[in-house]
């Protein structure tokens, strides 16, 4: 069943979900060249690399999420991923995302994050 199950995470919380599911939200910048990576400045600050599984086809930067499983080392396997427009960017707060997404994390039995059957 824990596969089902999406965290809702910063960089910090990564060590410990190896091989989990999670959603990190970000700066995405430094796109590689062959379009294999690029890399994710999370809420907290931290810098992640994710990993495509396809080259990607259009440019990625700005605020963006990632879904994926994480692998070691700050790295996250991408299987899916949204870039929000221009727009929403300027106007969100890295440091309440951050805030919230801490608070889920020290009280989980009050935040639903995935599928319960």
């Amino acid at each position: 069943m824990e596969d089902l199950v999406t965290h809702r995470v910063n960089a910090a919380m990564l060590p410990n979900l190896q091989g989990r599911n999670v959603c990190i939200l970000g700066m995405a910048k430094e796109v590689s060249n062959d379009g294999k990576m690029f890399t994710l400045t999370t809420s907290d600050g931290k810098d992640v690399r994710v990993q495509m599984q396809e080259p990607l086809n259009e440019y990625v930067s700005g605020l963006t999420e990632v879904h994926g499983q994480v692998g070691n080392r700050n790295t996250i396997q991408c299987q899916n991923y949204i870039v929000f427009p221009e727009e929403v960017s300027q106007n969100f707060s890295m440091d309440l995302y951050n805030s919230a997404v801490e608070l889920m994390a020290r009280a989980p039995q009050h935040y639903q994050q995935g599928v319960q059957q």
